[in-house]
C-alpha cells in the first residue's frame, strides 16, 4: 500500500507551495508527485523545487471530463504498479470536488494499491467567503478534509479573515482549522494522521462540475506592454484565476492572479519567447494570441 497525501484547495489558495514544503519535508522517501490542472497546458509543474521526486502531469482540463478521469486513473495505476514509490502526493486542481477523487481512488484496481492517509484542504482567506456563495467545490474540499489551512491571512483584511471565518463554521466542519502564512505548519501533523478507510459513496462522475472554463493562450516573441495590458483589462472581471509565463518587453515573466490582485515576478529561468498562459473564469471572452501583432 502507497501512502497517499492529497492536496485540495480552490483557485490560488496555495497548493503548490505547500507542495513544495512536502517536496522538502519527505525527501528521504522515494516519492511520486501528481499534478492535476484545470487547463490545456502546465504551469504549475514548473514551480516546483528541484529534488529527488518523479513529477507526473495531467493537463486536460477539469477531473469532471470522463477523459481525464480515465487519464487519472490510468495514470495512479501506472504509478503504483511501475513506479512503485514510497509516497505518492496528489494535488488536484482547484475545482476538483474530493468526494470525486475519493470515488476514483476507491476503485477496485486502485485500491489494493492506493492508502489515503490525509486529505488537506487549503483556503484562500481573502476570497473563501466569496466564492462558497456560488461554487460547489470549495465546499466539498472543507467538508472532505483532515485539516484545513486557512491560508494567506497575512493578505486578509480584519473584515476578510472574520468572513472566512464564519463561511467555514457555518458549514459545521469536523476537521481542525490552521491559520498559516504561505502555507505554514508543523508538517509532522501529517504523520499523526490516520484518515478512516471507507467505501466511497455513489459513482464516478455524480459529483457537480461548477459552470467555470478554462481558456489557454499560446504564442511566440515578445509582447509590448501595451499588448499586454489590453490583454489584462479583457479578463480583469471574468477570471477566478490566471497564470503563466509570458515574455514582456524581452523579459519573462511568471504572472499570478486571482480574482482581486496581479503579480507579474521575473522568472530568468524561463523559455523567452514561449508565452503561454491559463485563464479560468466565468463566461471568458474570446482571447487573441500571445504574439506581438
Amino acid at each position: 500500500m502507497i501512502p497517499t497525501i492529497l492536496l485540495t484547495g480552490f483557485l490560488a489558495a496555495g497548493k503548490t507551495t505547500l507542495m513544495n514544503r512536502l517536496i522538502a519535508h519527505y525527501q528521504s522517501r522515494r516519492t511520486v508527485v501528481l499534478m492535476n490542472e484545470f487547463g490545456q497546458v502546465g504551469i504549475d509543474g514548473a514551480l516546483l523545487v528541484e529534488g529527488d521526486y518523479r513529477l507526473v502531469e495531467l493537463n486536460k482540463g477539469s477531473l469532471f471530463c470522463i477523459c481525464v478521469r480515465t487519464d487519472f486513473i490510468d495514470e495512479v495505476e501506472r504509478i503504483a504498479t511501475q513506479l512503485h514509490p514510497e509516497l505518492l502526493l496528489i494535488e488536484a486542481t482547484g475545482l476538483a470536488d474530493t468526494t470525486e477523487m475519493e470515488r476514483m481512488l476507491a476503485l477496485p484496481n486502485l485500491r489494493r494499491h492506493i492508502d489515503l492517509q490525509a486529505c488537506i484542504a487549503l483556503v484562500d482567506a481573502t476570497a473563501f467567503f466569496k466564492i462558497v456563495k456560488f461554487l460547489n467545490a470549495p465546499i466539498a474540499q472543507v467538508q472532505s478534509a483532515d485539516l484545513i489551512l486557512l491560508n494567506k491571512t497575512d493578505l486578509a483584511t480584519v473584515q476578510e479573515l472574520a468572513a472566512a471565518k464564519q463561511a467555514l463554521a457555518d458549514l459545521q466542519l469536523t476537521a481542525p482549522v490552521i491559520e498559516t502564512q504561505h502555507a505554514q505548519f508543523p508538517l509532522d501533523r501529517l504523520d499523526r494522521i490516520r484518515r478512516p478507510r471507507h467505501e466511497a459513496v455513489g459513482e464516478v462522475g455524480d459529483g457537480r462540475p461548477d459552470p467555470v472554463q478554462s481558456k489557454t493562450i499560446t504564442g511566440t516573441g515578445s509582447l509590448s506592454r501595451r499588448t499586454w495590458q489590453t490583454l489584462c483589462e479583457n479578463i480583469r472581471d471574468n477570471r477566478l484565476r490566471a497564470k503563466g509565463f509570458v515574455t514582456i518587453e524581452n523579459r519573462v515573466f511568471y504572472v499570478d492572479a486571482d480574482m482581486q490582485r496581479w503579480s507579474e515576478t521575473p522568472f530568468p529561468a524561463g523559455e523567452k519567447g514561449k508565452n503561454r498562459l491559463v485563464v479560468i473564469g466565468l463566461d471568458i471572452p474570446d482571447l487573441p494570441d500571445l504574439t506581438e501583432s
